[in-house]
Order: C-alpha cells, then sequence, then structure tokens
C-alpha cells in the first residue's frame, strides 16, 4: 500500500504556512499595542510632572514673597507660622527650609527624624549657591523628592534661599498603577488576538484539508498504476482512461496512458532481442578470444621480428667492421689506406644509425629496460669527455664541464643510459655548433630535489648549452617526434636519422624525468632534462671528515678560460680555501713573487694551455724561481692524456704534484689536493678520475697464448675473430656448431669458449646447456658472441650458465676485456712458443719504446696494425726531417700563415703517431704565432728539442729496419 505522502506534505505545508502567517501577524499587532500603551503612559507621566512643577512653582513664588515681607519687618515669628501652615495644608509638601546665604537654616519645618538627613547632605550646598529659582530632584534615604528653590533678597541685596521640599512617592505611586493597568490592557489585547488566530488556524485546515484531497486521490490512483506498470503488468493503460483528463492531472494521465503502451512496445522487443542476446554474446566472446590470441602473437612476431632484425643487420656490419679492420693492418698502398679508412668510419657511422634504430625500436616494442645499479657521475662525465673531446677539438671547440659543489658523485640508476643521453644531446651541440664555438654541460640538484632526498633519491638537472644554429618555435614543437629533424636541410647537412632526441625523450620519462628546450635562431640553444637517481645508503665521509683542513689556506687558480676558472674557484671555495684567479701565467708568476712569505699561496691550479706562456713552462718556473718564498703544490688541469704529461714531466725535469683531466669534477678535485699535500712524487700518484693505460695490457700479457674455441657458423664472421684474436696472441679452434663445440671440448682442453647463438644443427644455448651438464666444464668460461642486442637475450644467456655476453659487431676492447675478466692466469699455463712468436713479431716490427713516442697510443690509434705503424713513422721522417729549418725560414721571410699552415700539418700527423711532446710544442707554437708580439725563441728551442728526440728515434728505426733487410 502506497503512502499518501503528498497529500501529508501538502496538509503540514498548508497548515504550518498558515500558522506561521497568523502568528506573524499577532506578534506584529501585539508590538503595535504595546508601543501605544507605552507612549499614552508617558504622556500621563509627563502630564502627572508638569502639575506638580506648576503647583510647586506657585507655591514657592508665593511664600517667598511673604517671606521677604517678614524678613523686612523683622517679624520671623510670622514667617515661621506661615511655612508651618503652608506643610500643613498641602500633602504633597514635605517640607520647607529658609537658609541664610551662609548655608546655615534659619527656620524649617522638618521632622526630627528628616532634620538630619535632610540638612546634613550636599543639598544643601547646592541650594545656598543658586542665584536664579532652581527645580533639583534627588532621593535620600530611598525617598525621591523634588525641591524648588527661590533666592530670597531684602533691600537689593541676597539674603539667603527657600527651599519647598515636595515628595514624589504619591506621583510615583500614580506611575505604578499606570503601568499595572497598561499590562492588563496588553493581556487582554493578546488573548483575544490568539482566540481570533485558533479560529483562522482552524478554518484554514479544513480548507487545505479539502485541497489535499481533491489533488492528492487522482495522484494516488496513478501511483498505483505506476507500481503495477513496473511489476510488468502493462494493461493498466486501460484503468487510466476512467480518470477525467481535465487540466494538469489530465495532461499527466494522458502521458502516463502513452507511456504504458510505449512500454509494452519495448519490453515485446526487449524479450525477442534477449532470445537472440545469448547467442551473440557466445559469437562475440569467441571474437575477442581470437582477437587477443591475434594481439599476443603480434606482439610476439613484433618481438622476434625486432631481435631477427638485429641479428641480421649487426651479422653483416660485424663482417664489413672486422674485415675493414684486418684488412688495415696488412700492407696497402697509401690510397688503399685512406679507402679502408674511410670504410671503417663510414662503417662505424652505420652502426650507429642502426643502434639507434634498435633502442627506438626496443621502446616501441616496450623492451627497453632501465638498470639499478650503483655508479659514479664523475666517471660518466668523463667518458663523454672521451668520446667528444676530439670531436669538439677538431672543431676547435670548448667542451666545458660545471657540476654544482652539492651534487653527490655516488649514485644509484642505470649509466649506461644516462650517458646515452648526454652523448646525443652533447654530440648535436657539437654538430649543431660552428667552428670556435662553446658547449656547456652543467649538472645541479633539481628544483624541489631537497624533498626527494629524504626518500634516499634525487633529482638532478642536467643542462647542455650551444652556441650554434639555433631553433625556431615551429622546430622545438616537433623536436623529438620520431624520425624528425629541425627541416630537411639540416638532414642533408649534418646527417642523422632523426630519432636520437626522440630515444632521449623515452629514456628521461623513464628514468623520472622531462626535458625542454630552450632556443633562439642564430644564438645556440640549451637542452634540459632531469632525472631521479637512488642514493646509497652507506656514503664516504672522507670528504666531510677532511673538509675543514684547508680552511683558509691561499690557492691560486691560473687559466684563461673564464668559465672554466670560475668552475675550479667555486670547487676550491667549498673546500674553505682562500682563493684567487688569474687568466695568464705571467700573472701568476708576479703574483707568487709578490706573496707574503708569512702567507704564501700553498696551492696553484694551473691550466696547461694557457696564451703565450703554456702551463709546463710557467709550472717549471715556479719550481725553479728563487724569488718565490714559498714554493706552492701544482696541479696540472688539462684536456691531455695523463701520458703526455708524464712525457713532459720526465723531459724537463719538473717536480708537478697533480694531475686532474678535464673535466674537473668537486671529487676529483678533493682527492688530488689531498694527494698533493701528502705527496710530491707524481708518479706515483693516483688521481680517481685519470683514463690509465697498462694495466689492461699487463693482464692481457698474463693470458696471451690462451686457447679458445670459437663457435661460429658464418665463415667470414670466422675468419674476422680467428685473425683479430691471433694477432693478440691467442690459440683460436673453430667449431662450425654447437654439436661440433661440444665433442671439441670434450676431446681437448681450451681456456674459454666464444659461443654463437644462431647456428644450424644445434644453436648456442643447446650447446651450453649441455657442457654446463658436465661437472668437468662447469668453470669453463662461455662468453656470448652474437649479433642479437636486446637484454631479454642478454638475460637468457647468462640464465643458463653463460659468462659474458659481446655484441656483434665485435668491439675488440670488450672482448679482450671479457678474456681478461674470465681467463685466470694461474690456473692455465701459457704455451712459450705463442709467447714467442708474439715478442718475435713485435720485435721484428718496433721496440718496446722510442723516446718521444708512445708505442701502445700509436698502436691503438692505427687499430693494432703494427706494420701501418711502422711505415707511418718512416714516412714522417721522410717528410718532416727539415721540419726545423722549413719553420725557421718562413719566419725568417716573415711569412707567418705558411709557417701556421705547416706547423698544423705537422700536428695532426703527431697527434696520430702518438708523439704527444711534439704535439704539445707544435700547440704552444702556433699559440704564439697567432699573437706575434708574444713570441719568443724559447719556443722554437722548445719545438726544435722535441723534433730532435722523435727524429732521433725514427732515426734508430730505420737503422734497425736496415739491418733486417740486408
Amino acid at each position: 500500500m502506497v503512502k499518501r505522502s503528498i497529500f501529508r506534505k501538502l496538509l503540514v505545508t498548508m497548515v504550518g504556512l498558515i500558522i506561521a502567517l497568523l502568528m506573524l501577524l499577532t506578534f506584529i499587532q501585539i508590538e503595535f499595542q504595546k508601543d501605544v500603551f507605552e507612549k499614552e503612559l508617558e504622556k500621563r507621566i509627563a502630564l502627572m510632572k508638569g502639575r506638580l512643577i506648576d503647583r510647586g512653582q506657585i507655591l514657592s513664588g508665593n511664600l517667598s514673597g511673604q517671606v521677604k515681607n517678614g524678613i523686612a519687618s523683622v517679624n520671623l515669628s510670622l514667617v515661621a507660622d506661615q511655612l508651618r501652615n503652608a506643610v500643613q495644608e498641602n500633602k504633597e509638601l514635605r517640607y520647607i527650609i529658609l537658609m541664610q546665604a551662609s548655608g546655615r537654616a534659619y527656620i524649617h519645618t522638618l521632622k526630627p527624624q528628616l532634620e538630619m538627613e535632610i540638612l546634613s547632605e550636599k543639598e544643601d550646598l547646592f541650594a545656598a549657591g543658586q542665584k536664579t529659582a532652581t527645580v533639583n530632584e534627588y532621593v535620600s534615604n530611598g525617598e525621591s523628592f523634588m525641591e524648588f528653590i527661590m533666592p530670597i533678597q531684602v533691600s537689593a541685596r541676597p539674603w539667603g534661599v527657600l527651599r519647598l521640599g515636595f515628595s514624589l512617592d504619591l506621583l510615583n505611586q500614580e506611575i505604578v498603577n499606570s503601568r499595572e493597568e497598561s499590562i492588563s490592557q496588553i493581556g487582554e489585547m493578546i488573548t483575544r488576538l490568539l482566540i481570533t488566530a485558533a479560529i483562522f488556524i482552524l478554518i484554514g485546515a479544513c480548507i487545505v484539508l479539502f485541497v489535499s484531497e481533491r489533488l492528492s486521490r487522482p495522484l494516488m490512483h496513478l501511483t498505483r498504476l505506476a507500481n503495477e506498470l513496473a511489476q510488468g503488468n502493462f494493461a493498466v493503460s486501460d484503468n487510466v482512461k476512467k480518470i477525467h483528463p481535465d487540466g494538469e492531472i489530465g495532461a499527466l494521465t494522458t502521458a502516463f496512458s502513452q507511456m504504458a503502451r510505449n512500454l509494452k512496445i519495448s519490453y515485446d522487443k526487449l524479450e525477442e532481442y534477449s532470445r537472440t542476446l545469448e547467442q551473440k554474446v557466445i559469437n562475440r566472446t569467441s571474437e575477442l578470444a581470437e582477437a587477443r590470441d591475434q594481439a599476443i602473437a603480434a606482439d610476439k612476431s613484433k618481438s622476434e621480428f625486432l631481435s631477427m632484425m638485429s641479428h641480421e643487420i649487426r651479422t653483416p656490419m660485424n663482417a664489413i667492421i672486422g674485415m675493414t679492420r684486418l684488412a688495415l693492418q696488412t700492407d696497402l698502398t697509401a690510397k688503399q689506406q685512406d679507402y679502408l679508412t674511410k670504410v671503417q668510419i663510414s662503417s662505424r657511422a652505420l652502426l650507429e644509425i642502426i643502434n639507434d634504430i634498435l633502442d627506438f625500436s626496443k621502446i616501441e616494442a616496450g623492451k627497453l629496460e632501465l638498470e639499478t645499479i650503483a655508479f659514479n657521475l664523475d666517471d660518466v662525465l668523463n667518458d663523454l669527455f672521451s668520446l667528444m673531446g676530439d670531436k669538439a677539438e677538431e672543431k676547435g671547440q670548448k667542451i666545458r664541464f660545471i657540476t654544482a659543489d652539492d651534487v653527490p658523485s655516488d649514485l644509484i640508476g642505470d649509466p649506461l643510459r644516462l650517458g646515452q643521453v648526454l652523448l646525443n644531446l652533447v654530440n648535436n651541440a657539437v654538430k649543431f655548433t660552428s667552428r670556435g664555438g662553446d658547449v656547456d654541460i652543467k649538472v645541479a640538484l633539481a628544483e624541489g630535489a631537497e624533498q626527494a632526498k629524504k626518500a634516499d633519491q634525487i633529482r638532478l638537472e642536467f643542462s647542455v648549452k650551444d652556441t650554434g644554429i639555433g631553433l625556431t618555435t615551429e622546430q622545438i614543437g616537433g623536436l623529438f617526434q620520431s624520425f624528425n629533424q629541425a627541416d630537411k636541410s639540416t638532414t642533408r647537412k649534418y646527417g642523422g636519422t632523426g630519432l636520437g632526441l626522440a630515444i632521449c625523450k623515452r629514456m628521461v620519462d623513464m628514468m623520472g624525468g622531462a626535458v625542454t628546450v630552450n632556443s633562439e635562431i642564430g644564438q645556440g640553444s640549451t637542452f634540459i632534462f632531469t632525472a631521479i637517481f637512488g642514493q646509497p645508503y652507506e656514503v664516504s665521509q672522507k670528504y666531510s671528515a677532511s673538509h675543514d683542513a684547508f680552511r683558509g689556506v691561499k690557492a691560486l687558480v691560473v687559466d684563461s678560460d673564464e668559465t672554466s676558472r670560475n668552475a675550479l674557484c667555486l670547487h676550491l671555495e667549498s673546500l674553505f680555501f682562500q682563493v684567487t684567479s688569474v687568466s695568464t701565467g705571467e700573472q701568476a708568476i708576479q703574483l707568487l713573487e709578490n706573496a707574503c712569505a708569512e702567507d704564501p699561496y700553498r696551492l696553484v691550479l694551473m691550466d696547461w694551455n694557457l696564451p703565450k706562456m703554456d702551463g709546463i713552462s710557467v709550472a717549471r718556473h715556479i719550481k725553479n724561481s728563487l724569488e718565490i718564498a714559498c714554493i706552492p703544490h701544482i696541479i696540472i688541469v688539462t684536456t691531455h692524456s695523463r701520458e703526455d704529461v708524464v712525457h713532459v714531466q720526465r723531459s724537463k725535469d719538473l717536480n708537478l704534484d697533480g694531475f686532474l683531466a678535464k673535466p674537473v669534477h668537486a671529487s676529483a678535485l678533493f682527492s688530488a689536493v689531498v694527494e698533493a699535500f701528502n705527496q710530491n712524487d707524481f708518479d706515483e700518484y693516483p688521481p680517481s678520475r685519470v683514463r690509465r693505460t697498462g694495466t689492461g695490457s699487463e693482464k692481457l700479457h698474463q693470458i696471451k697464448g690462451a686457447k679458445l674455441l670459437l663457435v661460429e657458423d658464418n665463415h667470414i664472421n670466422q675468419q674476422i675473430a680467428k685473425e683479430t684474436l691471433e694477432q693478440e696472441g691467442f690459440e683460436v679452434s673453430i667449431a662450425s656448431d654447437g654439436r661440433d663445440a661440444v665433442q671439441k671440448i670434450r676431446t681437448g682442453y681450451f681456456d674459454a669458449v666464444l659461443m654463437d647463438l644462431e647456428m644450424p644443427i644445434m644453436d648456442g644455448y643447446e650447446a651450453t646447456r649441455i657442457i654446463r651438464s658436465e661437472a668437468q666444464f662447469s668453470d669453463l668460461p662461455i662468453i656470448a658472441m652474437t649479433a642479437h642486442a636486446m637484454n631479454d637475450v642478454r638475460e637468457k644467456c647468462l640464465h643458463i650458465g653463460m659468462n659474458g655476453y659481446v655484441t656483434k659487431p665485435i668491439d675488440v676492447d670488450e672482448l679482450l676485456a671479457n678474456l681478461i675478466d674470465l681467463i685466470k692466469p694461474e690456473l692455465r699455463k701459457t704455451p712459450a712458443s705463442c709467447l714467442a712468436k708474439a715478442s718475435q713479431q713485435r720485435t721484428a716490427l718496433l721496440p718496446e719504446c722510442l723516446p718521444g713516442i708512445d708505442i701502445q697510443q700509436g698502436l691503438k690509434n692505427v687499430v693494432g696494425n703494427e706494420r701501418l705503424l711502422h711505415d707511418l713513422l718512416l714516412k714522417f721522417y721522410e717528410g718532416f726531417s727539415d721540419a726545423q729549418i722549413r719553420v725557421d725560414a718562413f719566419l725568417q721571410a716573415g711569412d707567418v700563415d705558411s709557417a701556421l699552415r705547416f706547423l698544423h700539418a705537422m700536428k695532426g700527423v703527431a697527434a696520430n703517431l702518438a708523439m704527444s711532446e711534439l704535439k704539445v710544442c707544435i700547440e704552444a707554437l702556433e699559440q704564439t704565432l697567432n699573437k706575434p708580439w708574444e713570441y719568443g725563441p724559447e719556443l722554437l728551442t722548445d719545438f726544435a728539442s722535441a723534433q730532435g728526440r722523435v727524429l732521433e728515434s725514427v732515426g734508430q728505426l730505420r737503422s734497425n729496419n736496415d739491418r733486417l733487410h740486408q
């Protein structure tokens, strides 16, 4: 049964409205009547007071005249009688006082109980001081009085005052009576109004009840019909017609009837659809399952295609690069050497493009994952400089690194991907910046990094700023889109796939950061990105512990580049050094000579490449100066390799206290400063950020002659790997598939296995499983050597028991590093024949040491081709043996441009042949010749000395060569 809620609500609402309205009207009427009564009462009180005042004034006037006459006739007894008669005749008059001007009551009619109260109060003083007729109201001992004061003058002279005191009790009583009468009238009025309101409420409720009943009855009927309709009785439309379709209720009835008919039609259709819905659901479920299977298959196919594409592209690339490297190590003509060198450079460029495409494909396929390992930020920046320093130097550009002092070096993240992003941005900066421009790389804490620190995370901000061609707003908008560059001319002029920045953006997103660009056409660009890294729980406290040891110590920074100079100053100031900076060596010498002996400079950071007088010459002057009271520690800061510095130090008998390779980082500077103050032997100085050479060669020498099994089905790859490894002194056997490899391992001895993955008959995975299943081969090092470059392939290799992973095209250094790590020299015996063969080959071509020439670096520059290095050294002797004479002739003739061109050509050859000392002397001579007024004969002497050492060494090589051919 549906409750008649509309009826109740309407009834309650209307009755409540009537009651509220009547109560409001009643309240207004009551307030109005009360206001009328109050005003009438006030008028009556005012009228009674006025009458009293009139009587008092008349009486006081009459009595004052009689008092004056009595005083004038000196008949005071008559005056006293008249005053007493007046008090007796007037009920309201309580007392009369005749008071002299001195304030003494001369005559009064006060009763004894009032005499002390009236005459002793302040009203006496008030009355005595009145000069005119005055009315004064006051209260004495709880009784109210109205006093009329009349001054008395005799013979025009003040004599005193006449005081008539009227009691106000009767007046107050009349006021009280009037108020009670008014309240009684108001109560009667309220009673009448409430009775009237009750009558009206009753009548209104009856009217509302009648109207509500008339309105709610048809609505209740429609409600019952709606409930039946909701329960599925669609025949209710027939009952609706019984209601008269008038007015709004009629319109509602008609709409309800139409709705019932429409619902009947819809219900019939729904029943028909429900009969076929089940079959449709079954069909659609089947379709969705099929679509899901297709999506899974497509994703699997995409991953397989990506893996296969990586393998298929890298396999021929391995052949191109490997064969070119081997060809370069054979006897070639100059033209063939040039052709093959260019082929190798082009193949490396092609490999970079392929890597970009594969990285992008990995991202698109969701296969690219970030590592989470501990690393050192300074190592990443140093590697970046190693890769880009030479390229920037070729274009005469300066790469400067500026790392904020509060940026920690030890981080947790993916150093490879961070380096990849930085390398891409810096490579673009160098590529799009013209000769002589600048590239600045800055690292700082990002905004809000302090909050991130609390969660053992830190957000760093990296910026790469160049002075290149710049970008428009439209170009910036599409910059991070795949396969997109600024315009077509950019691709034609600078090359590239347009994928680098898209990959960078994806990687930065994966590292929890974002990339932004600020640029202006012709003014350069600044690429800024942020990344979140973890921080190790255990951080070395060496820096903070020794931090205060240098407080107040005076230090001098000597660098011609303002940005580098300011960065070094900031690093030293963070250690609390008292820092001074200059831009030239001459200024540094003068400053040190003039320094106070009691407070000398204790440390000098000296840039190598200074104008006019280079840093090495300045350091030599300082170390040998007799005018400097306290010789400071000197740390050389330079972009040259450590070997260059060692050669110069030994040849010039310097005593340097340290070496810092640019870019200089805070942690490396701190270590170098601590070492400089602890010892002065530069040869034993172990800076933490110097790229070391020699250690790897030592370890490689220990494993030379190791027996390696190369498992490879491709004949070209077999040839490349075999010849490459044999040149490094290894003994190599070949297996063409996995089954062949297992058989050879069982029947022979090998120090390591290089295993390809994709092979016929038996692949590398299955072969590794079989090898690992046999206990005697559990420790045999197996290195995957494959064209696959996917992370899941690497993980699969390591999971089944492989020890290393090298991708094709083969990076010889990476392969050798794996062999050095995995082959244990103490567990094997190096065949003496192999070592003798390698030693004999080296002795036959090059000696172990040539003064002025770094043999190891020279071999590295020609990809290990000793024959090529040998021939190039002989050609250098033929082409530049008279270099000093030719340069001197140019300078004598005043032809500085020809001298510079000759020196520039010679410098390039000297750099390629690892003649570091000669290269440094040529650079110093070039810098001086560009500023003729700074030219000094000693520079030409240094150049001649360095050249003489090189020519002497090559001459010795020629003599040995002649003896061998005789």
